[in-house]
């Protein structure tokens, strides 16, 4: 009898769904970021684990997703950096803008 990859119970025909290579119980097939229920086919994977397509995946690791060295930007870093660039920006802006400046 297999064994669902997320509880490790036994999986009964009757309850399965199969998704990526593995039975599974039908609640135990869920996003690994945002739990939502998942149906075979359906989603994305990563690393063996299943992801949503929209918007868990393609936000952690789509092209400029926030998963970064094993490790998710929180918002609060996200607006930290903005704000950093931004104030180092207008900083460069106003120093080297007009001559005036430079007096």
């Amino acid at each position: 009898m297999p064994k669902c990859p997320k509880c490790n119970k036994e999986v009964y025909f009757a309850e399965k769904v199969s998704s990526l290579g593995k039975d599974w119980h039908r609640p135990c097939l869920k996003c690994e970021k945002c739990s939502k229920t998942l149906s075979a086919g359906s989603h994305a994977e990563h690393e063996g684990k299943p992801y949503c397509h929209k918007p868990c995946y393609s936000a952690m690791f789509g092209p400029g997703g926030e998963y970064n060295a094993n490790r998710f930007i929180s918002k609060v870093e996200q607006v930290k950096h903005a704000t950093d660039c931004n104030f180092k920006k207008k900083l460069y802006q106003q120093m080297f803008s007009s001559p005036s400046s430079l007096t």
